[in-house]
């Protein structure tokens, strides 16, 4: 019933977003832009926030559903990695074979050519400048969607286990150091000079080759992962028998 649910949910959010792609042709069409403008297409952003909120709504429910059914943590966790990632990967070709369909109407209705693309993802936007993506940009198009979208579930799963494990005091002074952060890191910016080059060089790295971006993907979505199982195997599940 729930997996239901998230299917019609994540329909209705993909009709919206080609809802929004077909308003942005006709402006173009109303406004007569210049057919050599190029939009970022913000289905990647838009999935990002999808997953963030997914990840902080779904890991308590199906962890504590698991854990009254005698399942084991560590299982529980497996299964839910396994479940955002598959839902990751939809969402990756469905977005993939979505901006496919609605980029072929917008050069026939404008006239830009076989090689023209109106709207980019990220990865096209970064890696090839606007251009065509051969296949091997498309395969890796995809992973580096997969990865991204997994590293927001994570973040998601982050915050909701570490609000579900802390006591009411402690959420308080986690969301005041939270609302803190940026001025936290505007001072280490300043005090330590190499936080920022490190920064610079982490990003540097980043827009050199996908193929360093979605090793730098990866490690942060490790680094969060490993943070949710120290999470999870220390929260008090109530509701069921607690699995080690």
């Amino acid at each position: 019933c729930q997996i239901r649910d998230y299917l019609l949910s994540f329909g209705g959010f993909l009709g919206v977003y080609a809802l929004c792609m077909v308003v942005g042709i006709w402006g173009t069409l109303q406004l007569q832009w210049e057919i050599d403008l190029q939009f970022y297409s913000w289905y990647d952003g838009a999935c990002a926030g999808v997953f963030l909120m997914f990840g902080i709504i779904m890991p308590r429910q199906v962890t504590r559903l698991c854990v009254q059914m005698g399942v084991s943590r560590k299982t529980a966790y497996l299964g839910i990695y396994l479940m955002a990632g598959a839902a990751a990967l939809g969402a990756a070709l469905a977005g993939r074979v979505l901006m496919g369909l609605i980029d072929t109407a917008a050069r026939n209705l404008l006239g830009t050519g076989g090689q023209k693309h109106l709207f980019l993802d990220l990865f096209q936007n970064m890696y090839c400048g606007g251009g065509p993506l051969t296949a091997l940009d498309q395969v890796l198009s995809v992973v580096m969607t997969v990865i991204v979208l997994c590293l927001m579930f994570s973040l998601g799963l982050f915050f909701s286990f570490l609000f579900w494990r802390l006591n009411k005091m402690g959420c308080i002074l986690a969301v005041v150091v939270i609302v803190a952060v940026p001025t936290l890191f505007q001072f280490l910016v300043e005090a330590l000079p190499l936080v920022p080059a490190l920064f610079r060089s982490l990003g540097r790295a980043f827009a050199a080759s996908p193929w360093s971006g979605i090793l730098l993907l990866l490690v942060g979505l490790a680094l969060l992962a490993g943070i949710g199982w120290f999470l999870i195997r220390q929260t008090n599940i109530r509701g069921g028998m607690l699995s080690r």
